[in-house]
């Protein structure tokens, strides 16, 4: 457990730029927009969408930068499993410690630990301090634009506590849904490195095409390789649920929404993904094995 923890330890010093500095400047930079733009009066939300309260245009905001910021974790990953599972591939060893090296199995599944626990967990850091700076945006429109009604203090807690609940709940359950793709990339790049990343798509498609041309179309469209990927990399929450909750005078139910996304799920195929990348990353750190062995 001490070698796992400080492999992850290693994880987070070698890629703290992608996952630590650069969502911090990218905060700092969202911070002197956002509050500029509000302070001299850039954004016409009233004007367009109607006299609203405090606690509705916070909930507006921290959800819209939530979504930004779980597209960023997304982007970050594939880059950083295209190219963490090759990485260091000829020394097995732990930070300084160069006497205690470890196996090539146990080498990647910390770094697939890492890209699912500790990263999302700075990015979802992120959100929340992102979500203070809508909340002071905010309070700044409340008594600068007309239109904007000043909300009862608890209903912004309670907005920031259900918006913050459902962001983290979707994200635990995305990362575990797109965990065979994010084995799949790791996979390619321990055998072609960063020509994975082209790869990734590639290959997939180069299968569709044989199946299109071999079935001549009698599938469903597209065939049956490429229209199961498009099913399986969907895992969207439904938009008239979504729009129910932001539109409504009450305030966002993360519970009822999420409740309703999670007995959507096709569980079946969220444990059977978890199970193939479990797969790739074995069968990744065999070839890893076998290519340090040679």
């Amino acid at each position: 457990m001490k070698s796992l923890v400080a492999l992850i330890k290693r994880e987070f010093i070698e890629h703290k730029g992608a996952f630590l500095y650069a969502p911090a400047i990218i905060l700092a930079v969202l911070s002197v927009v956002m509050l500029s733009g509000v302070s001299f009066g850039r954004f016409s939300a009233v004007q367009q969408v109607g006299i609203i309260s405090g606690a509705k245009g916070f909930e507006f905001g921290f959800l819209a930068l939530s979504g930004l910021w779980f597209a960023y974790l997304l982007f970050a990953l594939f880059f950083y499993f295209a190219d963490a599972f090759s990485a260091d591939s000829r020394n097995n060893s732990m930070l300084f410690w160069k006497s205690m090296p470890v196996s090539d199995f146990k080498m990647l599944a910390s770094k697939m630990t890492a890209g699912l626990t500790l990263f999302p967990a700075l990015i979802f850091g992120a959100a929340l301090v992102s979500g203070v700076v809508v909340f002071v945006g905010t309070l700044i429109m409340v008594y600068t634009v007309p239109g904007f009604h000043l909300s009862d203090p608890l209903s912004y807690l309670a907005t920031g506590a259900n918006i913050a609940g459902f962001s983290l709940g979707y994200l635990v359950l995305a990362l575990l849904w797109y965990a065979p793709f994010f084995g799949w990339v790791g996979l390619l790049s321990t055998l072609f490195r960063r020509w994975s990343i082209p790869l990734a798509f590639l290959v997939p498609g180069l299968v569709g095409l044989a199946e299109n041309l071999l079935l001549r179309d009698a599938g469903p469209d597209g065939g049956y390789v490429l229209s199961y990927l498009r099913r399986r990399a969907d895992f969207e929450i439904n938009g008239d649920d979504l729009r129910l909750a932001l539109f409504s005078d009450a305030p966002f139910d993360s519970a009822t929404v999420l409740g309703r996304f999670v007995a959507s799920i096709d569980w079946t195929q969220m444990v059977g993904g978890l199970v193939v990348a479990a797969l790739f990353v074995y069968v990744a750190s065999e070839v890893r094995r076998r290519a340090v062995a040679g």
